[in-house]
């Protein structure tokens, strides 16, 4: 049997410039994001072996962010941030689609990737929590681009992305964003890692 590829192109109807302010105009402009599902197919591993093989895999912390149909400010703690392309510069995410920031994003039709510091594994646990409300003591300012917030003193990088596609896998989704603006300190700062299931940094190897 072959599996078939549900796709939509979906485009906003409101027209562009009717709502005020960046994030506003960002969602009502027209465009088109990419959606599709990827078939699903049982797998023959053991659910709680395939996660700690995926806690072996160190990776980067980020809080990926956008802003909800309300105004409000909304993001969660992500480890599945990856580069897809250079030319066009795009990445994506992975998000769980019970998360209830994933609605904020497709609201926004953009995400903000803030790359953490190692002095902000405090920040990831509030964004990882299942609070309501995690952006009470959080100082944040607008994107270039997008207007999304980019948390000031906590994030060593950034990456303003407009949402690009939209694809489901299981539980997650996948979202894939073009790259608009984006920036880093070098020096300044060293990241936080995650690493079965604890948090770490990176340590310079004396070759």
């Amino acid at each position: 049997m072959t599996a078939k590829l549900k796709i939509e192109i979906e485009s906003s109807d409101e027209p562009a410039g009717e709502a005020e302010g960046p994030v506003a105009a960002l969602a009502s402009k027209l465009r088109q994001v990419f959606r599709t599902e990827v078939p699903s197919v049982h797998g023959r591993v053991d659910g709680a072996d395939f996660r700690d093989v995926m806690a072996s895999l160190p990776t980067a912390v980020s809080v990926v962010t956008a802003i909800d149909p309300e105004g409000a400010p909304r993001g969660l703690t992500c480890s599945a941030v990856c580069s897809v392309s250079a030319d066009p510069p795009q990445v994506l995410v992975c998000i769980n689609q019970r998360n209830g920031s994933l609605a904020a994003i497709r609201h926004s039709g953009a995400f903000v990737i803030n790359v953490l510091s190692s002095t902000s594994a405090g920040l990831s646990d509030q964004f990882a929590s299942s609070a309501a409300e995690k952006f009470g003591d959080v100082s944040w300012r607008p994107a270039p681009n997008s207007g999304l917030p980019v948390l000031d003193g906590s994030a060593h990088a950034f990456i303003d992305c407009e949402l690009t596609a939209d694809i489901t896998a299981g539980s997650h989704a996948i979202l894939v964003g073009t790259v608009q603006a984006c920036g880093t300190d070098l020096d300044s700062m060293h990241p936080l890692l995650y690493w079965r299931r604890a948090y770490g940094t990176w340590l310079q190897h004396e070759s």
